[in-house]
């Protein structure tokens, strides 16, 4: 008996350690409405569904804070509690390391409906009056066609204000994320009027999107820990999941 006793002492013991091996922490990322990927929404959107399930898988929760853009980086870069910020594009970033991908942002054109872009290259786009946001990352054959000199786009401050002009045919096309396109167009009042009036066209290129962690010793930890939680859920189907119940 004293033997089995001690046998099972050492093997609860065991169990104990191995289940407090891992302290569930809360890790601190900033983000921006950037619907339906991130925002001041329940969920904080799309790509806060795939960060939370991939800490979760570690035993973690997350805490994320919805700001302006540019604060957001800021503050992933400068507050020491702060881990990083999501979502950002494929990019060589001081300061940081970028996640493996959590979920594509198909870019594309927006036109009037009925009128298509037939030619998507560098120099079709370059006979187009083409619309972008100021600050956005564009997809490559708008940046090539941009950085050769050939395309002068037109910007403004959001992608309503692009839709809208497109509708009025104040330009050929604007670009936008498909999944935004259809957001807004759901979701946003001063949009209503035009619905069938523009339509998605094709898509220029499909971008990764990625966490961003800073490259102190705390965001690094966390970027380890995010990484082997990825590889133990379904990125695919949770948008699929996630971006079917926004269509309803």
């Amino acid at each position: 008996m004293h033997r089995n006793a001690s046998l099972a002492a050492a093997i609860c013991a065991l169990v104990l350690s191995s289940g407090t091996a891992v302290r569930a922490e809360e890790v601190k990322l900033t983000t921006l409405d950037w619907l339906p990927y991130s925002g001041s929404v329940p969920d904080n959107g799309f790509c806060a569904v795939v960060i939370r399930e991939a800490f979760k898988a570690m035993g973690h929760t997350v805490s994320i804070e919805v700001l302006p853009w540019q604060r957001a980086v800021k503050s992933a870069k400068d507050e020491p509690e702060v881990a990083g910020y999501f979502p950002e594009y494929p990019a060589e970033l001081e300061g940081f390391t970028l996640s493996g991908s959590i979920g594509e942002s198909p870019l594309g054109l927006i036109v009037p409906t009925g009128k298509p872009v037939a030619d998507t290259s560098p120099a079709g786009l370059s006979r187009l009056k083409l619309g972008v946001v100021n600050g956005y990352v564009n997809a490559k054959p708008v940046a090539d066609a941009t950085a050769a000199g050939t395309l002068k786009t037109e910007g403004v401050v959001d992608d309503e204000t692009n839709i809208k002009k497109v509708a009025a045919g104040r330009i050929d096309a604007a670009e936008i994320d498909g999944y935004v396109f259809s957001y807004l167009m759901r979701n946003a009042p001063a949009l209503a009027p035009l619905q069938g009036k523009v339509e998605f066209g094709p898509v220029l290129e499909a971008k990764t999107l990625h966490v961003a962690f800073n490259t102190k010793p705390a965001g690094q930890k966390w970027a380890a820990v995010f990484a082997e939680g990825l590889k133990k859920i379904d990125i695919g189907l949770l948008q699929k999941q996630h971006l079917s119940a926004l269509a309803r």
